[in-house]
């Protein structure tokens, strides 16, 4: 056994320093890829979410939207052909006897029911049924909208229909959303002549469509055009925008995708409460149910958008229609953009979502005979478009089947979930110039999410019958994300760290990485892809993405360990390797989290493996910039400076181990014993639930306030000397430290000043304070010390180098 860290002090090279530019009195100054607001980032814990929290992500996406003016989006998004208003298909729409009869039936229907309305409120009729007046004949006139001739659906294996969603919510996720129209292929109508199939879905209670299979939505709203930025009346005049809380909608359960046992069933046991916040402190909570329901509740939530103002509105609405593009994006089929409709009587808007960038159309009356016809042609457009240019991504079969079109094609195994992965192939050329066949076995992890790499990790085996395949027959694990086009991939940083591991003779080090079997970067065409499309178009206000590949060595994850010891074993060995790969091969992991960190067995022995790089950086070029826009972190494992608004620090190499304390912390509060949760409430639900503001005030006054002992189950008790040493440094760490300055940010001479006055605020202590490690509290020394024994019994150490007094 290789000696103990805490027996090899010998002077070591100086670790690896990002520049940094000094803040008076405050920490340093680091222009580094900031840490994640958005959805993406937020771990699955089987923790009850609130659709607060999950707003909070969406106002995030949609907060730095682009609005694009209407036929820019139509040529830049739809890819309508700038010579449209030649094309019969497209010019000779309005001269249509059936589109002229469909598009008065909704003017008749929006416009008569404004008119109407002051004698309807005195009869008494319901919100609800005024807007619900405008669904089907609506639906008609987008469904006439298809050539020149506006013929009507034929069954085509392509054809399109929009139909009436609304009241009931689409399936496949417990936080129920219903946009008001949806589009799927034809065929699916017939979903239930599959008898096996119907008897399931009927035995079950389940009527609709799965988000996987919904191609585009249409939200309708009932408001006079206010609620998409036109206010329309027959006088003309404006409404009067006021100010005041915007009430919001709670629901409780869960916010992921719950396992394929639960996802179709909306049984009296799966119902979620919603809770409708109102003005004056009112509160109402309804359950989901019955269509009878679902009605009910429609009709209230529309009786809440009746005491809105404009701007609180379009705000709800511009929430509302991204959960719905949320839900799209990170169910069924994986996809690289989601499109939407938004109708405000006669005002439209279109809605475009991808993993970069939220974008609008102008605002426009259907009234205008131009914007008429061009709307004509959009839609006429969407309608033609192929899957892959609604978004799904190519080469993705579900069993050799399309279940996007072909309701015959629905076998049984897919009864509890049809817009589920499992069974999937999926087709790609490796880098070594062969074409791989892989199904998927199991779906590992799937981010839920609009803008962000957005990862999708499952196991698959590889079925192609090509002489040249290497690993045909054997399971593989199977990444597909969206990364930055800028960041470092991660396939070169395991590649830098295992070439250096060989080249140096650090041998050891290999067993603690992952091992990259193919990668190939799938980039976005200038011209032929709406992404590159939008990126020549918007330039630097569009984040350039790639769509990456990654085939990896199948690990194990930490559920299944079962001894504490062995645990405990992987937690040093991944504190050593993230140690290693900082100072010797200069790369920051930067987003330690449980499901990061996993094990491989060799001749019966155990080791950590730090996984999933696709966040990490190279230390030298951490002070160039941000690699992307979007923060970087998994939010219940991310250290408090990160959460915290004011830092300005950038990542250091000490977030990562207050993760790590976080990941063991968690394992021994949260679990019985490996892979069994505590009864709720479990310890520091919280942390994943929150927003990143209600983390940060969390964690602060853990450290801050904490008088209680820590929570550890019986299970973990050895943990207990580990966790509470570690609390006891990073804490007082914490409480040592200068405060973050609210005072502007000191530079240049101001800054020289500053500190020759020798401001009164800022003790010789506080200007000499390490913020790298919390003034030496939290190194690796600290940790190594701490974790090199369980339970009175030395760990392996597997690395005895290091400097170990940084």
């Amino acid at each position: 056994m290789e000696a103990s860290p805490q027996n090899n002090l010998l002077a070591q090279a100086p670790l690896p320093h990002t520049p940094k530019q000094k803040q008076a009195g405050g920490p340093p100054v680091v222009k580094n890829t900031p840490g994640s607001h958005n959805y993406t980032a937020h771990a699955k814990d089987k923790v009850p979410q609130r659709a607060s929290v999950l707003n909070k992500f969406l106002q995030d996406d949609i907060s730095d939207r682009a609005v694009l003016s209407l036929d820019d989006f139509a040529t830049l998004i739809l890819d309508l052909p700038l010579d449209w208003r030649i094309k019969e298909e497209f010019s000779l729409l309005p001269e249509s006897e059936v589109v002229r009869e469909t598009f008065e039936a909704y003017l008749t229907a929006a416009i008569g029911a404004t008119e109407g309305e002051g004698k309807r409120k005195k009869k008494g009729k319901a919100a609800a049924v005024r807007e619900k007046e405008l669904y089907q004949p609506l639906a008609n006139l987008l469904n006439s909208l298809r050539d020149g001739t506006g013929r009507h659906m034929k069954k085509d294996i392509d054809e399109k229909i929009f139909y009436v969603q609304d009241p009931r919510p689409l399936l496949g996720s417990l936080l129920e959303r219903k946009p008001d129209l949806g589009v799927i292929y034809i065929q699916l109508l017939e979903l239930t002549k599959n008898a096996k199939l119907s008897k399931y879905l009927g035995k079950n209670k389940i009527a609709g469509v799965f988000w996987g299979l919904l191609l585009f939505f249409v939200e309708v709203k009932h408001e006079k055009g206010r609620f998409i930025g036109l206010n329309i009346t027959k006088e003309g005049s404006s409404y009067r925008v006021q100010s005041g809380p915007l009430p919001s909608i709670r629901h409780s359960g869960s916010a992921s995708t719950p396992p394929a046992s639960a996802t179709t069933s909306f049984g009296d046991e799966h119902r979620p409460r919603v809770t409708i916040h109102q003005s004056g402190g009112k509160e109402k909570t309804l359950e989901v149910g019955s269509s009878q329901e679902y009605a009910l509740r429609a009709e209230e939530e529309l009786k809440e958008e009746r005491l809105l103002t404009p701007t609180q509105g379009q705000h709800r609405t511009r929430i509302q229609c991204a959960s719905y593009a949320k839900e799209m994006l990170s169910n069924g089929f994986i996809r690289n953009h989601a499109i939407g409709i938004l109708a405000d009587d006669d005002g439209f808007r279109f809605h475009y979502y991808d993993r970069s960038k939220v974008v609008e159309s102008e605002a426009f009356n259907i009234l205008d005979d131009e914007w008429k016809k061009l709307f004509m042609a959009m839609v006429c457009q969407l309608n033609k478009l192929s899957s892959e240019k609604l978004g799904f991504i190519p080469n993705l079969h579900l069993d050799e089947y399309d279940h996007l079109r072909d309701s015959e094609q629905l076998s049984q195994q897919f009864a509890n979930d049809p817009q589920g992965l499992v069974g999937a192939s999926y087709s790609f050329k490796g880098s070594d110039g062969v074409v791989h066949i892989v199904v998927i076995e199991q779906v590992i992890y799937r981010a839920e999410g609009i803008i962000g790499r957005c990862s999708v990790v499952v196991e698959v085996t590889c079925i192609c019958q090509d002489s040249g395949c290497k690993w045909n027959g054997e399971r593989k694990i199977m990444k597909i994300s969206f990364p930055s086009k800028s960041r470092p991939s991660e396939e070169g940083l395991i590649y830098d760290a295992r070439s250096k591991a060989e080249s140096s003779g650090e041998h050891w080090a290999l067993n603690h990485l992952p091992k990259v079997i193919d990668s190939i970067t799938l980039p976005y065409h200038e011209k032929e892809t709406v992404q590159g499309r939008l990126k020549t178009h918007l330039k630097d206000k569009y984040e350039e993405r790639v769509m990456r590949v990654t085939i990896l060595e199948k690990l194990h994850p930490l559920s299944e360990l079962e001894d504490p010891r062995e645990f405990a074993q992987v937690f040093y060995d991944v504190l050593q390797i993230h140690q290693w790969l900082y100072e010797c091969v200069g790369i920051l992991h930067r987003d330690l989290s449980s499901g990061n960190i996993m094990f491989r067995r060799k001749d019966d022995k155990i080791y950590g493996v730090l996984n999933d790089f696709d966040l990490s950086s190279r230390v030298a070029d951490m002070d160039k910039g941000p690699t992307s826009n979007q923060r970087t972190g998994t939010r219940p494992f991310m250290s408090r400076d990160l959460l915290c608004p004011t830092w300005t620090g950038g990542h250091l190499y000490r977030h990562d181990l207050e993760s790590l304390f976080y990941i063991m912390l968690c394992l021994a509060c949260r679990y019985k014993k490996p892979g069994v949760p505590t009864p709720d409430p479990r310890a520091y639900s919280k942390w994943f639930s929150g927003t990143d503001e209600e983390v940060y005030d969390n964690k602060n006054s853990f450290y801050t306030d904490h008088n209680e002992s820590l929570p550890i189950q019986p299970y973990f008790a050895d943990y207990e000397q580990w966790l509470y040493l570690i609390f006891r440094y990073i804490s007082a760490g914490y409480k040592a430290r200068p405060p973050l300055a609210s005072q502007p940010k000191m530079t240049g001479n101001m800054a020289a000043i500053l500190l020759a006055l020798k401001d009164p605020g800022m003790d010789s202590q506080h200007q000499n304070f390490d913020w790298n490690t919390l003034d030496g509290r939290v190194t690796y020394l600290t940790f190594r010390t701490i974790m090199s024994s369980f339970q009175d019994e030395p760990l392996e150490t597997r690395w005895s180098g290091g400097n170990l007094y940084h």
